[in-house]
């Protein structure tokens, strides 16, 4: 495997969406990820990425800088889940959804995990996490499941 090709097999979905629109980015400004927990924003903030057709936002760690989960907000997802990989059941705005087993090539270790839920605007956002401890994913899920996506500048995604 090229170095390419091996580089594109450790990268997320969100960063690789991010990669086909960076040439067509827009003001930061114009819209904000959705509202960080309490608890969360203590360990957490965002890193925001806006193209013409998506909202990236990347929470990461304050000490380290590195990424406890990314989310896409668009209208449409390329995630397309697969039932036999269903995992844990959650909910975001009340509403239940699955999250989804995945893999990273080359890191067996790794615990990944990615859900799509339909938001009341319109909008679907797409969650990606990775870790490699259990209770660490456990409580990234719950953060992404606590997040408020009623604010006005998220739902005009």
């Amino acid at each position: 495997m090229n170095l390419k090709a091996s580089l594109f097999a450790t990268l997320p979905l969100p960063w690789l969406l991010w990669a086909a629109g960076v040439s067509a980015q827009s003001p930061a400004s114009e819209a904000s990820c959705p509202t960080l927990p309490a608890a969360a924003m203590v360990d957490l903030q965002w890193n925001v990425l806006q193209t013409d057709s998506a909202l990236l936002c990347r929470a990461v760690r304050k000490d380290s800088g590195v990424e406890a989960f990314a989310l896409t907000l668009t209208r449409k997802s390329p995630f397309k889940p697969e039932n036999n990989l269903r995992e844990e059941a959650g909910q975001i705005e009340g509403k239940k959804l699955w999250w989804y087993r995945g893999e990273i090539a080359g890191r067996p270790n790794e615990l990944v995990r990615e859900t799509l839920a339909k938001l009341g605007s319109g909008s679907v956002v797409h969650v990606f996490i990775r870790t490699t401890d259990a209770g660490v994913l456990n409580r990234y899920q719950q953060v992404v499941q606590n997040l408020d996506f009623t604010a006005p500048s998220v739902a005009a995604r």
